[in-house]
């Protein structure tokens, strides 16, 4: 139960900073409806009490910052599990001031670095939860080529959730995007050579390789890929049902690190979720999967051609 309302609450911050509304997260959770007004409604006035747009160097430090945090959570994931434990079993009152102290300390670290001499700010944030990788005046961006002995191959496969609910689910996939870090960075940008993806067919271990080729040596942080359009046909009935997205941009942090001298293989790993319940109506929504998500590193001379599905 609190493993359910952790990923939901983080669900629901994710969509809200999309632009989504506080009432439509919490139609599409009612079970949780009561749990999350408090939490969110916290959030949200520690968001506009801390919002403000730092300028791009500060940004970019912020950035860092935050993906050197998120590893950190992740590696800690067992311990945080317990702390949600203690934390649900608080009174609600409890969780919403735990939330605004929560967010007012991370706040607190993001704006005292915009603070120094020679820095202004000039408008409201729109928010810092999911880093903007929009190309900046200062972010390069790089646009490779497809090979088929390329040095990185970029693979999709479906966490297994409530996929075994569909007959198919289609995912058309119009661009991925892969943040370098360093003293300047880049932005890769390519287009998938295959960009559609049926999730029923790359369940749990399998996986589906949409694009192969020579990318920029160094490490990366984040990882996102936009999504245009999913179709969902539920196994029960045959029809065709809306999946929604949390945002058309799907967005993960994770540090790996690219080489000439290897073939750096990345799995970005959706899942399906149903929310809800039979008597409100089961919804599902489409998320990126972080825990199930990274690179993995073979010898150049291993590098294959064409695309393959591996089991």
């Amino acid at each position: 139960m609190t493993d359910d309302f952790e990923k939901i609450l983080d669900d629901c911050i994710d969509r809200i900073n999309q632009g989504e509304s506080l009432e439509s997260c919490l139609a599409d959770y009612p079970d949780y409806a009561e749990q999350l007004l408090s939490s969110l409604q916290a959030m949200l006035t520690a968001k506009e009490a801390y919002s403000f747009v730092p300028s791009p160097s500060i940004k970019r430090a912020n950035k860092e910052r935050f993906n050197a945090a998120l590893e950190n959570i992740v590696r800690k994931r067992e311990e945080r599990k317990q702390w949600f434990a203690w934390l649900q079993g608080w009174p609600r009152v409890g969780v919403s001031v735990a939330v605004i102290l929560i967010i007012a300390i991370v706040g607190y670290f993001g704006i005292k670095p915009a603070l120094t001499p020679g820095e202004s700010i000039t408008q409201p944030d729109p928010g810092y939860v999911t880093p903007d990788l929009q190309p900046s005046p200062t972010l390069l961006v790089v646009s490779p080529q497809p090979s088929p002995e390329g040095n990185f191959a970029f693979l999709i496969s479906d966490d297994v959730n409530a996929i075994d609910d569909f007959e198919s689910v289609i995912v058309s996939i119009s661009k991925i995007s892969l943040l370098k870090s360093g003293d300047s960075d880049q932005l890769v940008e390519f287009t998938p050579e295959l960009s559609e993806v049926d999730l029923t067919q790359i369940k749990g271990d399998k996986t589906q390789e949409i694009w192969r080729g020579d990318i920029p040596e160094g490490e990366y942080t984040n990882i996102t890929i936009e999504v245009s359009d999913v179709r969902g046909i539920l196994k029960e009935t045959g029809d065709e049902i809306e999946i929604k997205l949390p945002s058309q941009k799907l967005h993960i942090s994770k540090h790996f690190i690219i080489s000439a001298d290897d073939l750096t293989t990345f799995t970005y790993d959706l899942t399906v979720v149903a929310t809800g319940s039979e008597q409100s109506g089961i919804k599902y929504i489409l998320k990126p999967q972080i825990d199930q998500s990274g690179a993995d590193h073979k010898p150049i001379y291993s590098k294959g051609s064409g695309k393959n599905q591996s089991d």
